[in-house]
């Protein structure tokens, strides 16, 4: 796949050609390419769901970086979120590029951290693999605090790692769940991580994921807005980007409701 070309380039080491066509599947008129002469100079991904959508994925060959490439992909993704009547628009914008999504009219939110290591690792009895079973009753609990149903990476991320999504479930019902993923050279990436409960409360989730992925460092995406979350992660190992992108929104202000249950973010460019 062309567009895996790209994002090794960037060293994106969880864009694996897997994930890259999972937008296809969802929506290939999401899916934008640029070329010049023939040659694939730029990608970018616009995702849409009910009521908000997310841009990612934009990439611009060194060698045709002078050429509005970029903001052209981006003026294409945002018309055609806009056409799809998404009202609020988000994407994680390096920094470098936030000039760029501000001349566009995105406004900051917070930083999207990136967070890396190992937590300790422990096995709960309480914490269960996530089965097909279960699908609907997660469905229900992520459109309630993500607020966009995003049900169709949900399942194609059980489909493709089943050893990597756990469950926590009481008598009282579903009270937190975990997706996991892998990407090149064995990269593996957590989340979403969403949880009725405190961070401290559902910190076993993590711990039993790190025990199902041994000895090794995992990465996680939390938004800085989470706070106790991020002071979770970091008081029990994991160490955070020094530049993370930042959180960034168009359109209608992001109604935030649910958002401090959203414990991890499934990917920059899903949400």
């Amino acid at each position: 796949m062309a567009a895996a070309t790209l994002t090794n380039q960037e060293h994106w080491r969880s864009e694996t050609p897997l994930e890259l066509a999972a937008y296809y599947v969802y929506d290939p008129d999401g899916c934008f390419i640029a070329e010049v002469d023939g040659i694939l100079a730029g990608i970018c991904i616009a995702t849409v769901y009910q009521h908000t959508g997310f841009i990612g994925e934009l990439i611009v060959q060194p060698q045709y970086r002078k050429h509005q490439l970029g903001t052209r992909l981006m003026q294409t993704a945002i018309e055609y979120l806009n056409n799809e009547g998404i009202s609020c628009i988000f994407l994680d914008g390096v920094l470098k590029a936030v000039p760029l999504y501000e001349r566009l009219g995105f406004l900051p939110l917070c930083r999207s951290l990136r967070l890396f290591g190992q937590v300790s690792a422990r096995e709960f009895t309480h914490i269960t693999p996530i089965q097909t079973i279960d699908l609907p009753q997660i469905f229900d609990m992520d459109l309630q605090f993500f607020g966009s149903d995003r049900s169709f990476f949900l399942e194609r991320r059980l489909r493709h790692y089943p050893e990597l999504c756990w469950k926590w479930q009481d008598i009282n019902g579903l009270q937190a769940y975990l997706f996991g993923r892998v990407g090149i050279g064995g990269w593996v990436t957590a989340g979403p991580w969403v949880s009725r409960r405190s961070a401290q409360e559902t910190l076993p989730l993590l711990e039993h994921f790190q025990s199902a992925i041994g000895n090794q460092p995992f990465s996680i995406g939390v938004l800085e807005s989470t706070n106790q979350t991020v002071q979770l992660l970091v008081q029990n190992g994991m160490q955070p980007n020094p530049e993370p992108p930042m959180r960034m929104f168009l359109g209608l202000v992001p109604n935030m409701v649910g958002s401090e249950q959203c414990l991890a973010i499934g990917s920059p460019a899903k949400g």
